[in-house]
């Protein structure tokens, strides 16, 4: 959560330093909360052994997510989102020689900073846009706990739009996909999650400008 939190304030720090003042006061912001769905599509590479403890595949962090966004426009053709959040489930567990393992709690947590590329004209109704930035994957819970909770840079591509709801609220709909290489490995070094993830994370969000 530390390394989430750094991440954004550095982003919010070099918005501050380098973009010039007579830009800031032209600037629209807008933010609020979100709700979506969690949805892995990748795949993890064989590993020499298995743990009740982890999910045998990345489908099972699926889960209902929620979380924050905010966006800053400082031309109507160009903007910066930050995003974050988080779903939790339960993986693991199963059949074993000893006996029924139960499953486990995980928790995964997920945070951006994207830069916006508008594909509607400002004068309409309703915006469109594209996203694409840095994020971070952070991989929690108990199930990962005593695998060091390892967090994993991103390349992160999205869609955002935002439907008009009032004079200063909309209801954005849109979505975010984190691609990175997971990486989970047991105190002697020995992968037990390893391969190239997909990570879509559909989203539904109220913001107030």
């Amino acid at each position: 959560m530390q390394i989430h939190s750094s991440f954004i304030r550095l982003a919010i720090i070099a918005l501050l330093v380098f973009v010039p003042s007579r830009v800031v006061s032209q600037t629209r912001v807008e933010g609020g909360p979100l709700l979506g769905l969690y949805s892995p599509a990748g795949s993890f590479q064989p590993a020499p052994y298995y743990t009740t403890a982890l999910p045998n595949a990345p489908s099972a962090l699926a889960g209902a997510a929620m979380g924050g966004q905010g966006r800053i426009w400082f031309t109507p053709r160009f903007g910066l989102q930050l995003q974050v959040a988080w779903a939790s489930s339960s993986v693991g567990g199963g059949s074993t020689p000893a006996g029924t393992a139960p499953s486990t709690p995980a928790r995964v947590l997920t945070s951006s900073v994207q830069a916006l590329f508008p594909l509607s004209h400002p004068s309409q109704r309703i915006q469109l846009w594209l996203s694409a930035g840095p994020g971070l994957v952070r991989h929690g819970g108990e199930a990962y706990a005593r695998y060091g909770s390892p967090v994993q840079l991103a390349t992160t591509l999205g869609f955002g739009s935002a439907i008009p709801m009032g004079s200063h609220l909309s209801l954005n709909l849109g979505a975010t996909t984190f691609l990175y290489n997971v990486d989970v490995a047991d105190s002697a070094g020995t992968s037990l999650e390893h391969g190239f993830q997909v990570d879509p994370l559909f989203h539904l969000g109220l913001s107030v400008r």
